[in-house]
């Protein structure tokens, strides 16, 4: 039900400007300075910011620092489409109604020890999509649950969690892993470690994901 991808951009380039005819793409800049296309308008984003490119929309990017840029790229669906396109007559401006600021927001506490920034749903314009960013404290815990009308994929951004799956299997999860929970199957998130650790949460629906908490 989804596609998740691990972007690297190196200083300097840019991306084709493009559209995605059957989905929309949600795209979570992990670190770097970037510059968006969407529609005829060109800003920055930087750490912490996410983009929502509706389905049909031109878009593109660029990495406009010195280092690499890091994006982490969402697509809810399983076989995405692109077309290229020409590039349009940019105006610059603020980041517009789909995107979230990260300095613009703040998180708030899902339950003990694990705090959330909603950062993609339909009060950003998405249509099928739900992402969600969350940090555990050591030792904190996300109840187990289902969801029973769609998958889960859980990309761990920072420090290393553990997922409960199905009844007693434990899935670790270091920097960088993704992991995906079928439609039905029961799942949780807990941090076993001494450091703060990162996931983020993402639905390929729009909020709120309807789950199902279990023992």
């Amino acid at each position: 039900m989804a596609t998740v991808g691990d972007l690297t951009v190196q200083p300097g380039v840019r991306s084709a400007y493009h559209l995605h005819p059957n989905t929309e793409e949600s795209i979570f800049v992990v670190e770097g300075e970037m510059e968006f296309r969407i529609g005829a308008s060109r800003f920055r984003a930087t750490s912490g910011d996410c983009i929502l490119a509706p389905q049909g929309i031109g878009h593109g990017l660029e990495n406009v620092g010195t280092s690499p840029a890091r994006s982490i790229t969402i697509y809810p669906s399983a076989a995405p489409e692109r077309q290229a396109l020409d590039d349009v007559d940019y105006a610059d401006g603020d980041p517009g109604p789909t995107v979230f600021v990260r300095s613009k927001s703040k998180s708030y506490e899902f339950m003990a020890g694990v705090s959330r920034y909603d950062m993609v749903g339909d009060f950003l314009g998405a249509s099928s999509t739900y992402l969600s960013e969350l940090t555990f404290a050591p030792g904190s815990i996300a109840p187990n649950h289902y969801h029973p009308s769609h998958e889960e994929s859980m990309f761990c951004l920072r420090g290393e969690l553990v997922a409960v799956y199905a009844n007693d299997n434990r899935v670790p999860l270091a920097a960088g892993d993704c992991f995906t929970c079928e439609i039905g199957v029961r799942h949780g998130i807990y941090n076993m470690s001494n450091a703060p650790a990162t996931l983020l949460a993402i639905h390929p629906i729009l909020n709120p994901p309807p789950r199902v908490d279990v023992e």
